[in-house]
């Protein structure tokens, strides 16, 4: 049998005819593993976390289809997802907190920010107007 041709042997198997058929939420599946996966893995970027957090929480739910059962890899996207997304909040919040209780407010501390930018470069002028 020639490389080229297009008759194939009828004894010979294709790999393909052989594989079983791929359910339609299976790549949903998998990216919304990925992005769960890269939720936690950036819980201290706040931004990047929150919006891979949400798109596993609903590329998880969508993967379900007119199933009433959600697969496995989308319950651990949605999990994963979700745990992201509330330790960004937590870690937020406390760290606004602390800083509040630390300073007493945000004008202090960004008074107290400022005058340490001064200190550690004197030849740089600062613009407090706000332009």
């Amino acid at each position: 049998m020639d490389f080229w041709s297009n008759e194939q042997n009828p004894n010979q198997s294709n790999e393909y005819q052989n594989r079983p058929p791929v359910r339609p939420g299976n790549m949903m599946e998998l990216a919304a593993c990925i992005l769960g996966y890269v939720a936690i893995a950036t819980t201290c970027c706040i931004y990047l976390s929150l919006v891979c957090g949400g798109l596993a929480v609903i590329l998880g739910l969508l993967s379900r289809g007119k199933n009433k059962k959600l697969p496995d890899r989308a319950r651990i996207a949605v999990t994963t997802g979700a745990v992201a997304m509330i330790a960004t909040v937590c870690m937020t919040a406390f760290m606004f907190a602390t800083t509040i209780r630390q300073y007493g407010s945000i004008d202090n501390f960004m008074k107290t920010y400022m005058e340490t930018v001064e200190q550690l470069s004197p030849g740089l002028e600062t613009n407090t107007d706000g332009i």
